[in-house]
């Protein structure tokens, strides 16, 4: 009876909820590119690249040369340089032999060459273990390594941009959908539902051409500025202001489009609060409209905006992404767009896989934090 109890507890049937779609995407993840043939070691950075292919096309010609001149009858400028092409050839060679060993390496420490539910099985256990595999691109470095430095700037940014853009778009559109609230505010939603509707990487760049190019006031692209020698990566106040100064127009960005789109969503409940029962239950009481406003519109209102704020967080995190290829600022974005460019199959999957278990965490967040908020959901599930 008690598992049976803690099992169906409202936190345990989340809690394995988000198991579940974690290990869901990581399966997805690891058979949806086996499925097209793809075998990430041999993917972009160990095939045959263009000084490989000129090392070839320059054996051919040589080995045409040696042929058509003979050895015997060369002169000797002639032959010392063709002995210089035949170092040049070695050299390169030797470069190719140390891919493949790389490639060779990579290939052992992956097992591609088992059975693919052994393959599975190592690799669902190196997720349970957060080893989320070695980068190709940056062998034998390892993803999580390289992703954990890039989530610094994604999340920081992320984070004080929602929390500001929920804030602003809350009270405003609070404000606006109040009928005491001033003028001004009721003018301003026909702006604010067209600013809703502009996508954040476009945003981005309105923003970059007329505060960054035309009035020069932030800088254009970046996490800091790194044509300064002074500044050294760390968490002195130096780097830190410039890190700030460079996130400005990114978090701003962010924080235009989803303040605008809660602003919206605010508004239309508030109006539909008007009518309720207990909103004129409250202004028959005599309260001040002060507490009515706070303590019965903005509480009961600001319940569903939490609910879609949960239900949004993936395209805010997509926007996000964009914002950051847009801008070139250092995050998991910018990194997944590297990624792809370098066809570095185990990083991309590796970032994918963060995102999803970030979603999922922030959803089940969410669900614990709705019950505190509303009473009502502790009587349902109690």
């Amino acid at each position: 009876m008690l598992i049976r109890s803690v099992l169906f507890h409202r936190i345990a049937k989340r809690f394995l909820l988000m198991i579940f779609i974690i290990w869901a995407s990581a399966t997805v993840f690891f058979f949806v590119p086996r499925q097209f043939g793809i075998n990430p070691s041999n993917a972009g950075f160990f095939t045959p690249s263009p000084e490989v292919q000129r090392i070839r096309d320059l054996q051919t010609q040589l080995q045409q040369e040696l042929e058509r001149l003979g050895t015997a009858n060369a002169s000797d400028g002639v032959v010392d340089e063709l002995e210089a092409e035949q170092e040049r050839l070695l050299r390169g060679l030797i470069s190719e032999n140390e891919r493949r060993s790389t490639r060779t390496a990579f290939e052992r420490q992956f097992g591609f060459g088992d059975p693919i539910i052994v393959q599975y099985r190592r690799y669902i256990t190196s997720l349970a273990q957060f080893d989320l595999g070695a980068s190709r691109r940056f062998f034998p470095v390892s993803v999580f390594s390289v992703i954990q430095h890039s989530l610094y700037w994604t999340l920081g940014m992320m984070s004080i941009a929602t929390i500001i853009a929920f804030s602003i778009g809350t009270i405003m559109g609070g404000l606006a959908g109040w009928p005491g609230s001033p003028r001004l505010l009721r003018w301003a939603f026909t702006p604010l539902l067209a600013a809703s509707s502009i996508p954040i990487y476009l945003l981005g760049w309105i923003l970059i051409w007329f505060l960054a190019f035309e009035w020069q006031l932030f800088p254009l692209q970046g996490g800091w500025d790194n044509f300064n020698p002074t500044l050294a990566p760390g968490w002195n106040v130096p780097f830190m202001l410039s890190a700030l100064h460079h996130s400005i127009l990114p978090a701003l960005s962010v924080i235009i489009t989803t303040a605008a789109f809660w602003t919206v969503s605010m508004r239309g409940l508030m109006v539909n609060l008007q009518g309720e029962d207990f909103m004129v239950y409250a202004a028959a009481k005599g309260l001040s409209p002060r507490r009515i406003f706070l303590r019965y519109g903005i509480r009961n209102a600001v319940l569903p905006q939490i609910t879609g704020l949960a239900a949004s967080i993936g395209s805010l995190l997509t926007g996000v992404l964009l914002v950051e290829l847009v801008f070139s600022y250092p995050g998991i974005g910018f990194l997944f767009w590297q990624s792809i460019n370098q066809r570095d199959i185990t990083m991309m999957t590796g970032i994918a896989f963060v995102i999803v278990v970030l979603l999922a965490v922030a959803m089940f967040l969410i669900d614990l934090l709705l019950p505190i908020l509303d009473r009502r959901i502790q009587f349902e599930t109690a």
